[in-house]
């Protein structure tokens, strides 16, 4: 009985100092995250540090028996605190906070770290908008010092630096708002467009244009100022904080534009010619029906010289791979430079030999405007679908 009622009073007394732990109670207290004040009246979190109190414990939310680990939290921090003997037995046996094992133990403290850091990220959002709302009564003042020395002045001018540090000049915001090309007629509908720079009423803008075999080129773009940018807050104070940049460039004119377009693109075409000098097969396929052949396809010259026509010589197969019979096509150009063009055949006439099972296209014989003939033999023919 003396037993019993000691026990309660031990229970009763531990009860009662629940709101703070230090060395009477336990032997080490540690910082698993706490949220502290700073002079500007935002709150920064520390983490891992020992301290020598823990006060104000609003809750004890996990005990760890095997450790004698008790984890508390208060208004503004996260704890571990380890409980000398005496206490850690009554914890063990009043049940005063939840026991868990050590494999619960992480989830648990990311709860509470979790409650901790939306509240004081919620704290941090009011006293933001605090200093906003103060800076904006500022600023309607009469009286220029007090804008000047305006904690939304103070505040306004960290956020340009920030915007500019964190910004490309290039990456000009359009929120989906169109520009048209006046020299092409290209349409770009983009939250960001990649700015040239801008000339009076004049935007140019870069177009990552996709081209064949896989190639990519720059291609400058011309567009008028589109009326329905007048109210975009993002473009606008983009164009503010960048303004030396975006127009420190009176070289740009349509002409300009125009004789640049002219040299990138020849380089393009010139790269182009060099990797497939004769052109490519840009698609092709066949169907065995009613025992003749039906056949599409579709060539891109990447030669300066013009196609004329081209002779396709497609041998056709038997289940052992052996030629039964080659038949001729042609397909009649011109084809220019960087041009592709389609054809298709469905001509009972090109008749196939039973049990044909497969087509290769043996020869390709290109027939240019000049009269000059290029014979491509299958190691010779470049095929798109390869690259």
């Amino acid at each position: 009985m003396i037993r019993r009622l000691i026990t309660c009073m031990l229970l009763l007394v531990s009860i009662c100092c629940m709101a703070q732990f230090d060395n009477t109670n336990s032997v080490v207290r540690k910082t698993l995250l706490v949220y502290e004040m700073n002079s500007n009246g935002y709150y920064h979190k520390k983490e891992g540090a020992l301290v020598d109190k823990v006060e104000n414990v609003t809750s004890l939310y996990a005990f760890d028996k095997k450790s004698s680990n008790l984890y508390v939290q208060t208004e503004n921090g996260n704890y571990v605190v380890v409980l000398n003997k005496e206490h850690a037995k009554i914890y063990k046996q009043s049940k005063l906070a939840p026991f868990i094992d050590e494999k619960q133990v992480d989830a648990e403290i990311e709860r509470v770290n979790r409650m901790l850091e939306e509240r004081f990220e919620s704290l941090n959002a009011a006293r933001t908008k605090h200093l906003q709302d103060s800076a904006a009564k500022a600023m309607n003042d009469s009286l220029e010092k007090i804008r000047q020395d305006s904690i939304q002045q103070a505040f306004q001018k960290a956020v340009d630096l920030k915007y500019r540090q964190t910004h490309n000049w290039h990456d000009l915001p359009m929120n989906k708002i169109g520009l048209e090309c006046i020299l092409c007629g290209h349409h770009v509908y983009e939250d960001i467009v990649y700015c040239e720079g801008i000339v009076k009423d004049t935007i140019y803008y870069v177009e990552n244009a996709t081209g064949i075999m896989g190639a990519t080129y720059k291609k400058l773009h011309v567009s008028k100022y589109n009326p329905r940018l007048k109210n975009e807050v993002k473009y606008h104070y983009h164009v503010k904080m960048f303004r030396d940049s975006l127009t420190s460039h009176p070289y740009l004119t349509p002409e300009y534009v125009k004789m640049e377009n002219d040299k990138t693109y020849a380089a393009y075409a010139e790269f182009i010619s060099t990797k497939a000098p004769n052109g490519y097969v840009e698609n092709t396929g066949y169907d065995f029906q009613e025992d003749h052949l039906i056949f599409d396809f579709s060539y891109t010259n990447t030669n300066k010289k013009v196609i004329k026509s081209i002779d396709i010589f497609c041998d056709i197969l038997n289940p052992a791979e052996n030629v039964k019979k080659v038949i001729k096509l042609k397909a009649t150009g011109p084809i220019e430079m960087l041009e592709t063009k389609s054809w298709s055949w469905d001509d009972p006439a090109n008749t196939v030999p039973p049990l044909s099972t497969d087509l290769t296209i043996s020869k390709l014989i290109l027939t240019f405007k000049d009269g000059r003939q290029k014979i491509l033999t299958p190691k010779d023919i470049i095929y798109k679908e390869a690259d």
